[in-house]
């Protein structure tokens, strides 16, 4: 790794440090009255109660079980635009469901700016951007 790596990789390091240092559960962040979530950085931020039960819609008992939050946005450059990449394969039929949105390519769910636009109107606080 040359020098121009190393300072690109710690650059995107601090832009991601808003994320979570572990996920939790939607089932478990239900029964708290003030679900949070701590990130890297330190910080705890609150997840709206709302959006908890806005997701829990589109799931069945087992999924709420193993539904992780925040749900992650993985934003990529390509060319001279960006998509947004959803890897985690729960989240990805939860988008699907709720928000119409079914363009997969090799097993990842593929948005556009403008749907995740979308998606964080609705998610503002269960919903986390990741940059690389």
């Amino acid at each position: 790794m040359d020098m121009t790596e190393v300072v690109l990789a710690k650059m995107i390091e601090a832009v991601n440090s808003h994320l979570p240092r572990r996920s939790r559960t939607l089932d478990e962040m239900l029964k708290e009255k003030y679900p949070t979530i701590v990130a890297r950085d330190g910080n705890e931020y609150l997840i709206e109660r709302r959006e908890l039960e806005f997701i829990a819609k589109y799931l069945d008992e087992d999924e709420m079980k193993r539904f992780r939050i925040p749900i992650i946005l993985e934003m990529c450059s390509v060319g001279n635009s960006y998509l947004i990449y959803v890897r985690d394969k729960l989240h990805a039929e939860f988008i699907k469901r709720a928000f119409g949105y079914d363009r997969f390519v090799e097993g990842n769910l593929v948005l556009h700016v403008h749907e995740m636009a979308n998606i964080r109107r609705v998610l503002r606080t269960a919903t986390q951007v990741a940059f690389r």
